[in-house]
C-alpha cells in the first residue's frame, strides 16, 4: 500500500471513530470482573484505571495493579470463551499483575495540555483547556456543575456527586455516583455549564433511578473511568465490575429487541427467535435458506447480530430489521447485550449501539398473521392423524369444541435433556423435545389441556403446542387463546370456533 493510501485509510478510520457517538441509555458491550452482565458477586474493587499500549490497567484498593488485553475484550467470537456463563465478553482474566503502582486518582484526567478535575465536595468539574497558558489567578477555563447548574429538576447540566473523570483528547466523561450515571460531552466543553451530549446508566437526563439489579445498561457507582477514544470503561463499585461502552453509528432503542412471534419487547428466553429493529441495519432485504437441514449463517449480506460477544444465527436482514435466534446456553445470566455490525456494499462498516436484553426461563409468544391491531388472527391448524398437523383453521374450516388444535410459538425456552441437544441456528436433530417449563393454555377464559409443547424435528426456534379445546367452549369467529409459562403470559391470538 502506498503512503498516500495508508494515510487516507488511517484518516478514514479516525473520522469514523469521532463521527460515531454515544447514545442516551445505551448498553455496555462487555463486562470485566463478573461472569455475566447480571452477576453481582464479589469481583474487582477499583480505585483507578488507565489505558496504555493496548491494555487496560486497573488498580484496586490494596494498590494491586492488573492489566487486561483490550483486543481480547473488544473482538466478537464464534463461541463463548469458556467462562461458564455462555458469555464471550464477560469475566476475563488479567494478562499481567504488579504489586505496586502510582496511578492518577480517578477524579483527575490529563491529556496533552488539558487537565480535568472532579471537585467532588463542591459538586462540580473544573477544566483547564491549556495548562501552558493558565491565567495568573490559576482559575479554570470552564466550570461544569456547581450551584448554578444544580438547581431545579435533573438535566444535562446537573452534576451532584462527581467522583470520576476521563478525557481521551476528544470526549469528556464525568461519573456521578449520586445519580448513577456518566455524562458524555462529544468535545471538550468551551463554556460553563455546557450541556452534556449523552448519558450512560440512565435512559435520559431527567432520570436518576437506583438500579434494582445489574444489567448491561445500569451503573451503580462509577468510581473510575478510562477511554481509548472508541470504548469507555466504567468501574462500577456497586456491582464489582467494569463495563465497556462503545461509540456507535446508529442507535438501538430500549424496545428494539422483540419476540419474533408476539412482537413484544421485554424479557426473552433461551433460544428465542427475535426481531431487532433499527435504521440502516442492512443495504437490502435478504433471507437465509430455511430448509430444515442446513444451519443458519452467522453473517448475512454483511450483517452480524452480536449477543454477548457471539455472532447469532440470522434468518433475515433488512434496513429496518434483523431476525435472529438467541443462544440456548445462557448459564445463570438474567441479562445480556446485543448490537448490530454491518459491512456495507460501499466498503464502509457501521455499528449500532448495544441494547440490554433481559433473560428469563420462558417468554412465550404465539405466531399470528399480519401486523395489525392486537389480538391478531392466530396461526392455528387442525390436529392431523398420528400427531401430524392438518389443515389451517379458517372461517370456512373452523375448529370445534372438544377438538385438538396446533399452534406455533417462540420463546418457550430450554428443553428436557435428551440424546439430541438443541443448538441455536441448527435444525433440531431429534424427533421432538418437550419444553422444560410447562405450558398452560387459556381459551376464552377457560383452562384448556395442553397435550404437548415441543420443539419438533428440523425446527429452528419454532415450538409446537397441541391444545385440547374444552367441550363447553362457546362458539365465536374470534375465540381468544393465550398460553402461560412460569407466570409469563403470551400475546393473545384469535381463531374461529363453530359447532
Amino acid at each position: 500500500m502506498s503512503i498516500v493510501r495508508l494515510l487516507a485509510a488511517v484518516l478514514s478510520l479516525a473520522v469514523c471513530a469521532w463521527s460515531a457517538r454515544f447514545y442516551n441509555g445505551q448498553a455496555a458491550r462487555a463486562v470485566i470482573g463478573q461472569p455475566s452482565f447480571s452477576a453481582a458477586g464479589t469481583g474487582v474493587s477499583i480505585s483507578s484505571m488507565w489505558i496504555a499500549h493496548g491494555r487496560l490497567y486497573v488498580t484496586d484498593a490494596a494498590q494491586q495493579t492488573v492489566a487486561f488485553d483490550l483486543s481480547a475484550i473488544s473482538a466478537p467470537q464464534a463461541e463463548p470463551a469458556g467462562q461458564g456463563s455462555g458469555c464471550a465478553v464477560c469475566g476475563f482474566k488479567p494478562v499481567a499483575a504488579a504489586a505496586h503502582s502510582s496511578p492518577l486518582p480517578a477524579n483527575l484526567a490529563t491529556f496533552g495540555k488539558t487537565v480535568v478535575l472532579a471537585d467532588t465536595p463542591n459538586h462540580r468539574v473544573l477544566i483547564w483547556r491549556n495548562t501552558r497558558a493558565v491565567a495568573r489567578s490559576g482559575a479554570p477555563d470552564v466550570i461544569l456543575g456547581g450551584s448554578a447548574a444544580n438547581t431545579g429538576s435533573l438535566s444535562s447540566t446537573t452534576i451532584e456527586d462527581p467522583v470520576s473523570v476521563a478525557f481521551d483528547g476528544h470526549r469528556l466523561f464525568v461519573g456521578d455516583a449520586a445519580l448513577h450515571r456518566v455524562l458524555v460531552w462529544n468535545s471538550l466543553p468551551e463554556a460553563d455549564d455546557q450541556p452534556a451530549d449523552a448519558v450512560l446508566g440512565q435512559p435520559d437526563f431527567a432520570t436518576a433511578d437506583i438500579p434494582e439489579a445489574p444489567n448491561a445498561e445500569t451503573i451503580g457507582d462509577p468510581v473510575a473511568l478510562a477511554s481509548d477514544g472508541t470504548n469507555l470503561f466504567v468501574a462500577d463499585s456497586t456491582y464489582h465490575r467494569i463495563l465497556m461502552f462503545s461509540v456507535a453509528d446508529t442507535s438501538l432503542k430500549d424496545d428494539a429487541v422483540t419476540n419474533a412471534a408476539s412482537f413484544r419487547p421485554g424479557t426473552l428466553a433461551a433460544g428465542t427467535l427475535v426481531d431487532i429493529g433499527g435504521t440502516k441495519l442492512a443495504d437490502a432485504a435478504v433471507s437465509a435458506p430455511d430448509d430444515g437441514i442446513h444451519a443458519l449463517p452467522a453473517k448475512l449480506s454483511g450483517v452480524e447480530a452480536i449477543f454477548d460477544g457471539v455472532a447469532l444465527p440470522l434468518l433475515s436482514v433488512s434496513p429496518g430489521e434483523v431476525r435472529a435466534q438467541l443462544p440456548y446456553k445462557l448459564g445463570n445470566a438474567t441479562a445480556g447485550s446485543i448490537y448490530i455490525r454491518t459491512e456495507h456494499s460501499n466498503g464502509t462498516v457501521s455499528v449500532s449501539s448495544a441494547a440490554n436484553v433481559t433473560i428469563a426461563a420462558a417468554s412465550p409468544g404465539l405466531f399470528a398473521f399480519g401486523g395489525g391491531q392486537e389480538p391478531r388472527s392466530g396461526l392455528v391448524v387442525h390436529a392431523g392423524a398420528k400427531g401430524q398437523s392438518g389443515a389451517p383453521v379458517t372461517g370456512e374450516n373452523p375448529a370445534a369444541p372438544g377438538q385438538v388444535v396446533v399452534l406455533w410459538a417462540a420463546g418457550l425456552g430450554a428443553l428436557h435433556s435428551g440424546k439430541s441437544a438443541a443448538r441455536m441456528g441448527v435444525p433440531f436433530a431429534g424427533q421432538q423435545a418437550q419444553t422444560a417449563v410447562p405450558v398452560q393454555a387459556i381459551v376464552a377464559g377457560r383452562h384448556a389441556r395442553v397435550l404437548s409443547s415441543v420443539l419438533p424435528a428440523g425446527s429452528i426456534g419454532v415450538y409446537e403446542i397441541r391444545v385440547l379445546l374444552p367441550a363447553d367452549l362457546p362458539v365465536s369467529l374470534r375465540t381468544p387463546l393465550l398460553v402461560v409459562q412460569n407466570g409469563t403470559v403470551s400475546n393473545t391470538v384469535t381463531f374461529p370456533v363453530m359447532p
